[in-house]
């Protein structure tokens, strides 16, 4: 059944052993379309355009020898991560596959296949700040301002939304927290990379803000419960939404000085306010445990604590690297990538995703060796059509989505910071 094939069904909860694409290519209607797997399809060199003499597929764009070459030229003329590399080719694919994910509206969904055809604003984050390191800005903003255009009333998102522009949304996940934070990183990523006048977000920034500060209890200031990345319900704080609302109270404070003059006025004294009694919560609580997913100290560390160092936070905190590393290594599994957390129930696949950003957080630490070593094993395990999927099975080989927009944006970050031009991070 086609639909199986390309991604209708299967959960997170259990291993994935199918591949549901190969990749995308640009459709004629100028939005992603899934090349089934196995197939033997490719792209023509340097561009998100299927290669006919590979075969055919319905609705591919047919491109004119111009748009070819204006393909080739705009790729030539980005600053390429890890140009220089052995990673060169996962690098040119990963930031095709971010261009080929964008619909012509600025929507940059998460993958291609169903379920997945939609846009969070943690994976549309990602991408912008990759868009921004590779010195393509309009794109970059063209991906903010979508996001920017789906914000609820109150400042928050909900967990991801159609591509169509309606605001409408898929399903009822409800809001996640961390959207906000993801949402103010990459536009402060941007703003600062560009020198450009985030003025046009800036009813954005502001809402965002309030919302982020909304959030936090006025006793413990910490986040109410909500949604991570894991995108399931818990009754507590979790630090997979507590660091990225930090960071983006961060950068909004830096935004809104941008906006309003040096001091930024009262709302960025607020969100300093806020950032500082969040930092002062995190290290208090979930510091006590050795900076658990939970704040409770239950269900073990996850990823999330990468986002309390850089590029998303100043190095400096022994205590956090050190459950870092060990939160590495007690998620690696026996194929050699990483599960989401300690608590997770599939103890056999790799997520690239969680992978990705390990390798972001070690390259920005200067930890070259670990680096390379989740870079090297994301390369060899991308698809047919060199797309980079979301998971990994036990015996090595990609499965599920593919490509999935936020790995290779995370990729595309860390061989930055390899080259030399690591991320800012905002300041504590």
């Amino acid at each position: 059944m086609q639909t199986a094939v390309l991604g209708t069904r299967g959960t997170a909860w259990s291993p994935e052993t199918r591949l549901y694409s190969d990749g995308v290519v640009i459709g004629a209607d100028g939005a992603p379309l899934l090349v089934p797997p196995h197939g033997g399809l490719r792209r023509l060199p340097g561009t998100g355009y299927l290669d006919p003499a590979s075969g055919p597929l319905t609705g591919a764009a047919v491109p004119t020898a111009d748009e070819v070459d204006a393909a080739r030229e705009l790729l030539a003329a980005t600053e390429l991560p890890g140009r220089d590399t052995p990673y060169r080719a996962m690098a040119e694919e990963a930031l095709v596959d971010i261009g080929v994910l964008t619909f012509p509206n600025g929507a940059a969904v998460a993958a291609g296949s169903p379920y997945w055809r939609y846009v969070w604003p943690r994976d549309a984050g990602y991408m912008a700040a990759a868009l921004t390191v590779c010195g393509r800005p309009e794109p970059a903003y063209a991906l903010l301002a979508y996001v920017a255009a789906m914000q609820e009333a109150d400042g928050t998102w909900q967990a991801r939304y159609l591509p169509d522009g309606s605001r409408d949304v898929p399903d009822d996940r409800g809001l996640q927290l961390d959207g906000i934070g993801w949402t103010l990183w990459a536009t402060w990523v941007w703003a600062g990379a560009t020198g450009r006048d985030p003025g046009s977000l800036a009813p954005m920034i502001r809402a965002a803000v309030e919302a982020a500060l909304a959030a936090l209890d006025p006793l413990t200031g910490l986040p109410r419960a909500s949604q991570d990345f894991w995108e399931i319900d818990l009754d507590e704080a979790t630090l997979g939404s507590a660091a990225p609302l930090l960071l983006g109270l961060r950068a909004g404070r830096d935004l809104l000085r941008l906006l309003d003059g040096a001091d930024g006025g009262g709302l960025a004294a607020r969100a300093a306010d806020g950032a500082e009694r969040l930092a002062d919560a995190v290290t208090a609580g979930f510091g006590a445990h050795g900076y658990t997913r939970r704040i409770s100290g239950d269900g073990g560390r996850d990823a999330s604590v990468a986002f309390l160092l850089p590029p998303f936070a100043p190095a400096g905190d022994d205590a956090v690297a050190a459950a870092w590393r060990d939160a590495v290594d007690a998620t690696t599994v026996g194929n050699g990538g990483v599960r989401p957390g300690e608590e997770w129930t599939d103890l056999v696949t790799g997520w690239t995703p969680q992978v990705s950003l390990h390798a972001l957080t070690a390259a920005s630490l200067g930890e070259t060796a670990l680096a390379h070593r989740l870079l090297s094993w994301l390369d060899l395990r991308r698809t047919a059509l060199g797309a980079l999927p979301e998971k990994v099975t036990a015996d090595g080989r990609p499965a599920a989505v593919a490509p999935l927009g936020l790995t290779g944006a995370t990729v595309l970050l860390a061989l930055a910071a390899l080259d030399g031009r690591p991320l800012p991070t905002p300041a504590a």
